[in-house]
């Protein structure tokens, strides 16, 4: 729900495809920063407090504008600051939470365990984009923002059903301030560590900022609305799911760095479809094809790296992963920036076009991403 309102509403105040950029690259930004600290206090603190705290946190920031919308108080600025405090917000929890699920699952069913937790996380998605669309459509945005925080709300108090640690979770906790000294040390001499941060890091600038050009898309260039923003949001959570189940089935069977080479070329492919549709059915498509791809992408990468350190440091592990992600904003606001300087088109073609020679490059600089 959040990216249909959070992208539709900022567009609707502006006007710019700049702005929508914008607003994206304050969610993400927060990665960067945060990654450091979330990933020592993911291994030092219970993970499921974490989680608890920030998505409470998020369902109060998601009523906190509604109730701004519902007074005939909001300005965009309020929507930045909302945009980088569920930012920061998501990456504690997202740190926490895919560590926790390598705490239940163990190593040997790694794979599996980040691909269901992504399954779930799409399945909702999919419902949630429907939803959003429908409510902007019938209600405005301050009953979706509402439903939003309900949603939050009520995934905050399932948490509280977890009532084990899990069998893989570390058995020494390090201090704070050691945590973070380690953490430093493995970035300096764990060259397998800093080529999955740098492949994350492509992935979210040339790829997961794809995401931006929708609402600009549905407008300008499909004329579809806000419930055709809906569905195409819909579409990149129902390829999710498709990559989840593709990538369960040949995890096991192939070299998973391979896999992710792979993954990472047809994601620029994708892409380069994306740019060329101008029919709404084909969009539709070219997003789920994508993110049938970014998702087999994000589930390797979280496996990867938590895999590329010892046990008691794969919250720090994901706490990489997230550093990855916050190069996010770079993408955001240069596809925004593009876009409006010519046209959302050319600008995803030429992320494709870079994007599908990324493997070819990752293997050169790092040939060791190919054997994993």
């Amino acid at each position: 729900m959040q990216q249909v309102v959070l992208g539709w509403l900022v567009f609707d105040l502006t006007d710019s495809s700049t702005m929508v950029g914008m607003v994206f690259a304050l969610r993400a930004a927060p990665n960067l920063v945060v990654g450091f600290v979330a990933g020592a206090i993911a291994d030092r603190l219970d993970r499921r407090t974490l989680m608890r705290l920030a998505t409470f946190g998020m369902a109060l920031m998601s009523l906190l504008v509604a109730w701004f919308i519902s007074v005939e108080q909001l300005a965009v600025w309020h929507m930045f600051v909302y945009a980088g405090v569920l930012g920061t917000l998501f990456s504690f929890e997202m740190t926490a939470r895919q560590a926790y699920v390598y705490d239940v699952v163990g190593s040997r069913s790694a794979i599996q365990g980040m691909a269901m937790n992504s399954l779930a996380q799409r399945v909702g998605g999919a419902l949630g984009a429907l939803l959003a669309g429908a409510t902007l459509q019938g209600w405005g945005a301050s009953v979706s923002f509402l439903l939003m925080s309900l949603c939050y709300g009520i995934g905050a108090c399932a948490l509280y059903a977890l009532r084990q640690q899990g069998a893989a979770a570390p058995l020494v906790r390090e201090p704070l301030w050691q945590n973070l000294r380690s953490y430093v040390q493995a970035l300096r001499t764990n060259r397998l560590m800093r080529s999955l941060i740098v492949s994350t890091a492509a992935a979210e600038i040339l790829g997961f900022s794809h995401q931006v050009m929708l609402p600009v898309l549905a407008e300008n260039v499909l004329h579809v609305g806000a419930a055709g923003l809906g569905v195409l949001t819909t579409l990149r959570f129902v390829g999710g799911m498709l990559g989840v189940a593709m990538l369960t089935l040949l995890g096991h069977a192939y070299s998973q760095g391979r896999l992710l080479m792979i993954a990472l070329a047809l994601f620029g492919v994708g892409e380069m479809l994306l740019a060329q549709a101008t029919h709404f059915w084909l969009a539709g498509l070219s997003v789920a094809f994508i993110n049938v791809m970014a998702s087999a992408t994000d589930i390797l990468h979280h496996t990867l790296l938590q895999r590329s350190v010892s046990n008691e440091q794969r919250g720090r592990a994901m706490g990489s992963w997230v550093i990855g992600t916050g190069t996010a904003p770079v993408g955001h606001l240069e596809i925004g920036y593009l876009a409006g300087m010519t046209s959302a088109s050319v600008v995803l073609m030429l992320h494709g076009i870079v994007l599908l020679t990324l493997p070819l490059v990752l293997t050169l600089c790092f040939p060791q991403l190919r054997r994993l």
